[in-house]
């Protein structure tokens, strides 16, 4: 990593304000729907994500935190997507504040985009701001809508949160290793960082759905079917040059049987009733 500077300190500043901001949410709404809300939030950031930055590539960043400028872009787009903005919507949504907060909140990001603009750590290719100040209203909304259905404890709701949050958690958490390991999985024998983060998240959406079947029917013969349908398909990737070297193999092998494991465990969380609920209600 490199050190602090002038990019990297508004990011810096930024992570420690919402962080901050989270803390808060966190002891005023010590509910497991709060930890569940946020996660799905962060999903959802994630496949805006996915199309508008990873597909389309309608922005970069520039935070200058890692050597590698692939790498450095992909880390503003996290911090962006899994902490200032899913936080803001959970803390929005959370304290049922109205459309003057969310287009307060609206305005902050606003302002943050155009002082970005300015100091060069973040450049815009065919996005523009204002497509920013019209969506981020609509996605407080999805947060709002959300956090309604969470509440209600309705099935569908409940599931896809399961299933999203084992997605996100998996997510970060191989964005990490990727980070120190600087291996990549794409097409052919030689992979691109653009191709690998193209590819990966769709790994981790297929994945992430098999790894649900746990949280269904948690028992041990579940567990090794739907690892050695894993197995199977990483096999197949591997044969096709997808994931094209040892380490890399051995690392997808370990984010399934942490997915396998994941799931339950985030079905228990998601779906436990209120006696049980404890410290987070």
């Amino acid at each position: 990593m490199k050190r602090i500077n002038k990019n990297s300190l508004p990011f810096i500043i930024l992570t420690i304000i919402h962080i901050g901001l989270l803390l808060f949410t966190l002891l005023k709404r010590r509910e497991r729907r709060t930890i569940t809300l946020l996660l799905s939030n962060i999903s959802f950031a994630y496949i805006f994500e996915y199309f508008v930055f990873n597909l389309f590539r309608s922005y970069q960043y520039n935070p200058k935190i890692l050597k590698k400028r692939q790498l450095d872009n992909a880390l503003g787009a996290l911090l962006s997507q899994a902490i200032y903005v899913p936080i803001a919507a959970t803390f929005l949504t959370v304290f049922e504040l109205g459309w003057f907060w969310k287009l307060l909140f609206t305005l902050y990001f606003h302002i943050i985009e155009k002082f970005f603009l300015k100091i060069d750590n973040y450049r815009l290719h065919w996005w523009k701001t204002i497509y920013t100040v019209l969506l981020l209203p609509v996605y407080f909304r999805i947060s709002d809508f959300w956090e309604e259905n969470l509440r209600l404890k309705k099935k569908p709701f409940l599931w896809l949160s399961t299933y999203l949050s084992v997605g996100v958690v998996t997510k970060t958490l191989a964005f990490v290793l990727d980070i120190f390991k600087k291996q990549k999985i794409g097409v052919g024998r030689f992979h691109s960082w653009h191709e690998h983060f193209l590819i990966s998240p769709l790994y981790m959406l297929i994945f992430s759905g098999a790894a649900l079947l746990p949280a269904i029917k948690n028992n041990t013969f579940v567990k090794a079917s739907v690892f050695l349908l894993m197995m199977f398909i990483s096999i197949l990737l591997s044969r096709i040059h997808i994931i094209n070297n040892r380490l890399n193999f051995v690392q997808v092998t370990l984010q399934n049987i942490f997915m396998i494991y994941l799931s339950p465990l985030m079905k228990s969380f998601i779906f436990e009733k209120k006696k049980a609920e404890s410290p987070y209600r």
